[in-house]
């Protein structure tokens, strides 16, 4: 599996070290069967009480966001990292939409929420939002940590996400004139999003943007118009627990903190708001990786 993908080994010595796989400090890879898809998961099991469920973005992959597993790791917790449908070495025979990645997201939670366990959940950049929404059909998680919240309603959100004005305005409309069997066909992420903000070191960004598992990878036109059409399960007037928890880049090159305030103000549960200082939209710059550690320590440890 993830032994025949270079990329994440070439981004850890990118990384601070102590956001590093080691030796010590590496995760189990596992297949689980949801909705007649094989899920791929990086597990990090510690038999701990407590366990943090993280869900990536758009062009992303579970092992991706090892950056952030590592430290919650050393700090004692379980943490499940799932390569999304789309992405990473899932598997799946059907025609994708936003609707599997509500599932699978909701599946997992549950399944540990069965286990007796106190589940947080993480949603970094487009994952924020598929977290926000897991989170409204389980809400007994403890806690919900979000770095973004893009509703796809809003067109200064559109404009943002899309590669450039022009898809943002028209291109999501002709797309949904396509016949059905057009829909099948798969586009290079890079395309139709701005990945070349995804992370504002450089270097970084290369390695990314060739990984064939994740921002290198080419993403289904129905999936893609399931995701922008798409509706949050609830409005956030209603969305009353569990509380939540935004760590927002502050140098987000891609989704500046006010669309993402768009809603997150909206929401009625008790939440908290960290700017990380310097930090990117995939956010691995200092201080703000370490700003986002000891608020996400700080906040399970409050409610949990």
């Amino acid at each position: 599996m993830y032994n025949k993908n270079d990329t994440w080994k070439e981004l850890q010595p990118l990384l601070p070290s102590k956001n590093q796989i080691t030796d010590n400090i590496r995760p189990l890879e596992k297949y689980e069967l949801i909705n007649e898809m094989e899920i791929h998961i990086d597990e990090y099991e510690r038999n701990a009480e407590i366990t943090v469920v993280v869900l990536h973005g758009v062009g992303g992959n579970g092992r991706l966001v090892s950056f952030i597993a590592v430290p919650l790791v050393k700090k004692g917790y379980n943490v499940i990292c799932p390569d999304l449908p789309g992405y990473g070495f899932t598997k799946y025979n059907k025609r994708l939409t936003y609707n599997d990645w509500i599932e699978v997201g909701s599946e997992i939670v549950e399944r540990e929420l069965l286990k007796s366990r106190k589940v947080f959940l993480i949603g970094l950049s487009a994952g924020g939002m598929l977290a926000y929404n897991v989170a409204c059909r389980q809400q007994e998680i403890s806690g919900l940590i979000v770095s973004n919240l893009l509703d796809n309603r809003e067109e200064e959100v559109r404009i943002y996400s899309a590669k450039n004005k022009f898809q943002a305005k028209y291109g999501i409309k002709l797309l949904n004139l396509l016949p059905s069997f057009l829909k099948n066909f798969k586009i290079p992420i890079k395309m139709v999003t701005n990945m070349e903000a995804l992370v504002n070191d450089k270097e970084i960004l290369k390695v990314l943007l060739e990984d064939k598992y994740g921002a290198g990878s080419s993403v289904d036109v129905g999936f893609l118009l399931s995701m922008m059409n798409s509706s949050p399960l609830k409005e956030p007037e209603n969305f009353e627990k569990p509380p939540v928890l935004m760590v927002h880049p502050g140098n987000d090159l891609w989704t500046p903190l006010r669309i993402s305030e768009i809603f997150f103000n909206r929401i009625s549960s008790e939440k908290r708001i960290v700017i990380l200082e310097k930090a990117g939209h995939f956010p691995v710059e200092e201080p703000g990786l370490t700003q986002m550690e000891e608020a996400i320590f700080r906040f399970i440890n409050e409610f949990s």
